[in-house]
């Protein structure tokens, strides 16, 4: 079936997705619901329905993989966010539980949890390990 309904987090897909033209076309149908999830107004949010404020990296706990970097490094929280911006985690948890999927495997848990996870089904260590070790 057609997509009539997206969430957008961490692109800006109208502007670095290939056929520019084509994207911002699909963007502006209006079947389409779009809701962006941005720390700026990017050219996707000028075009979605809804805008929510997003975390700065600062703001959030993260790990990191940059292109070509063959490190793993920590992203710890902080700062508190000022009031408004979610966190990508927060807005992925409430959007399960008013989809009724809230308590399905992997939902329900913490940013470190779902780091520690990552890590720790690959043999690197948590969230703790990595935050002494500054990276892997």
């Amino acid at each position: 079936p057609p997509v009539t309904a997206l969430l957008i987090q961490n692109t800006n897909p109208v502007n670095v997705a290939p056929e520019q033209r084509l994207v911002k076309q699909g963007f502006l149908r209006d079947d389409l619901f779009s809701c962006v999830h941005e720390q700026f107004m990017t050219d996707t949010a000028k075009l979605a329905d809804v805008v929510l404020p997003a975390t700065m990296f600062l703001e959030h706990d993260d790990v990191y993989k940059g292109g070509g970097n063959q490190h793993i490094t920590l992203g710890p929280k902080l700062i508190d966010p000022p009031e408004g911006p979610r966190t990508n985690h927060f807005v992925i948890e409430e959007l399960g539980k008013r989809l009724g999927v809230g308590d399905r495997p992997g939902f329900g848990m913490t940013e470190q949890q779902h780091i520690d996870i990552i890590l720790g089904k690959r043999g690197l260590g948590s969230f703790s390990s990595l935050r002494e070790e500054k990276w892997l």
